[in-house]
């Protein structure tokens, strides 16, 4: 008789037992030559003694051990005592079954129910992509485990048992295997050749609908009644989006043809339907700051506009009819390009320069050399820049400098419900 405080096969001494069904126990285990913790599952001595439990337990083992996926439960070790007891070692998950989750919180916000049904999908995938199908997905075969570093607990599936390989021996037909109200129809009808991996696809729907609602879709009184309202029932609506129910009533529909090309694809839909009827998040404020303005440019702006002004000064009759030159520190605040008022059309401030301006009348005092080459580097300076950006003043066009830049600134593995 296996129980608590024995050691198996001199490697796995059974701490505690964390759980019992119909078919075996659980037990928290640790190891003799290894740190960290198992969980040993336990086939009852006399149902050993079974070739189809026996069957169904060594199957569970070489099937998961095959499915080496974040999202599915890791079988470590399988062998027997030596009274003839079976055993499976596989990872202790410490956490809670998708079930009691359910019972205690009832139906789960939107952007949980995405990320749970994401990973079983991911589970499921790679499962398929081995030509595995589950058969028996329901809540109290996935299980919720926190992990230190992730925001939201890592999903496992637990409980390969009876499902279904595409190279072993043909399934029954007329055989019932799975939970009625997680079934989809050609379980339901007996169909078991016709269950794939579109068969788990539906199941996952049902348990979406189920976080989504609180409510199971299919649950009754009876195994008849539940198999009925599979095989003929219709889905109540979530009262959420309409596009979420589009989603999960083809995923749920009762034909196979009918339902998205692969779990995969489903999940996908389900989570674009989800996040459309989430509202958009709100856009982060950008902090603008300006740079602190540079003394050597502003010092040259200024020595330009007080030589502009002092030229016009000098040659004064050629514009004296024209208003005053703003100051230095309006330049760089004024628009690039100055209109004349309406009234009074001053001349273009290019002519007053160019070389077909008129002469203009100088004073008896003749300016000195170093004026005169003052004046021929503002007549460069304004063909070199006819193009550029250029602010308005008295003796013609001044360029002003460029405005500164903007800176944006563990778990015990529960015992699966067949134990």
């Amino acid at each position: 008789m296996v129980g608590e405080g024995q050691t198996l096969d001199g490697t796995y001494h059974l701490q505690r037992l964390v759980g019992e069904g119909g078919m075996g126990a659980v037990y928290e285990a640790t190891h003799a030559r290894l740190a960290g913790r198992y969980a040993i599952k336990v086939l009852l001595r006399e149902l050993s003694d079974s070739p189809e439990v026996r069957d169904r337990f060594d199957r569970e083992a070489r099937i998961t051990s095959l499915l080496q996926h974040p999202n599915i439960v890791q079988v470590i070790d399988h062998n027997s005592t030596v009274d003839g007891t079976s055993y499976l070692v596989m990872e202790f998950l410490a956490g809670e079954s998708l079930a009691a989750r359910l019972a205690r919180e009832g139906r789960l916000a939107v952007p949980a129910v995405v990320d749970i049904v994401d990973q079983i999908a991911a589970g499921l995938a790679a499962a398929h992509a081995r030509g595995i199908v589950h058969r028996d997905l329901k809540p109290d075969n996935i299980f919720l485990v926190p992990v230190e570093g992730r925001a939201s607990e890592l999903i496992k599936i637990l409980d390969f048992g009876i499902s279904k390989v595409s190279w072993g021996r043909d399934a029954i037909e007329g055989e019932l295997c799975g939970t009625p109200q997680y079934m989809a129809p050609e379980q339901a009808d007996g169909r078991a050749r016709d269950v794939d991996a579109s068969t788990d696809q539906y199941a996952l729907a049902v348990i979406a609908h189920e976080l989504l609602t609180g409510e199971n879709p299919f649950a009754a009184e009876t195994l008849e009644a539940a198999l009925a309202r599979v095989a003929i029932g219709n889905v109540p609506p979530t009262g959420l989006a309409g596009e979420l129910d589009a989603v999960l009533l083809r995923a749920l529909s009762k034909g196979r043809a009918r339902r998205f090309p692969s779990v995969s694809a489903f999940a996908e839909a389900f989570r674009a339907a989800a996040n459309a009827q989430l509202p958009a998040p709100a856009a982060p404020v950008r902090a603008v700051t300006r740079r602190p303005r540079r003394r050597g440019r502003d010092a040259r702006v200024g020595f330009a506009a007080a030589a502009a002004i002092a030229i016009t000064s000098f040659f004064g009759t050629g514009a004296a009819h024209r208003a005053p030159p703003p100051a230095a520190d309006a330049l760089l605040r004024a628009p690039t390009v100055v209109p004349p008022a309406p009234e009074a059309v001053p001349p273009a401030p290019e002519a007053i320069l160019a070389d077909s301006a008129p002469p203009v009348t100088l004073p008896s005092e003749l300016p000195s050399s170093e004026e005169r080459a003052l004046v021929r580097r503002l007549r460069v300076g304004r063909k070199a820049g006819r193009d550029r950006s250029v602010s308005t003043i008295e003796a013609g066009p001044v360029r002003r400098p460029s405005r500164p830049a903007l800176a944006p600134d563990e778990d015990a593995t529960l015992p699966p419900s067949d134990l």
